[in-house]
């Protein structure tokens, strides 16, 4: 059952959150890891903050909790991932009935940005452009939240430079 309070369906609705200086996450779901990133304080782009080994529902809600309560949360970008061509396939509505889920049990208002090739943009702009092995290493551990950073920057720009 859809909390329609909770449910954003325009990006737009979260350009006031981003004008009164309140901060927003973006969320990259995957199989077996969260990408996690949140808005920067000068709300002009976005900073991953970590990633969350998926494991039980109740443990990764109780970690986003406290995450939006610590950094003063008002709404969440998840990353939906589209076809090449644009359309929704079977991924794109898992992540959507998770995002459902989670925001209802969170309370709190969510939206979907095209996540079409962020890992992709990720690896490129930060994998290959490291010399050492070792910070590849730590990049490649990364990529989950540097693709939610990716993705809620994206939607950032986005809303900011809308007209409305």
């Amino acid at each position: 059952m859809l909390n329609s309070t909770n449910k954003v369906n325009d990006l737009y609705e979260f350009k006031p959150f981003l004008l009164n200086q309140n901060r927003i996450m973006g969320l990259d779901l995957g199989k077996k890891r969260i990408g996690v990133s949140i808005s920067t304080h000068s709300l002009d782009g976005a900073l991953p903050l970590r990633t969350i080994s998926v494991n039980k529902f109740s443990k990764i809600i109780d970690i986003l909790k406290s995450i939006i309560s610590e950094y003063n949360i008002k709404g969440i970008i998840f990353g939906l991932p589209k076809n090449m061509d644009g359309t929704e396939g079977r991924s794109a509505q898992s992540v959507k009935d998770k995002a459902e889920k989670m925001c209802n049990e969170i309370n709190i208002k969510y939206a979907f940005w095209d996540e079409r090739l962020s890992t992709v943009a990720v690896e490129r702009n930060y994998v290959k452009n490291e010399k050492s092995r070792s910070k590849k290493k730590q990049v490649k551990k990364d990529i989950d939240n540097l693709a939610a950073a990716f993705i809620l920057e994206g939607a950032i720009n986005y809303i900011m430079k809308s007209k409305y």
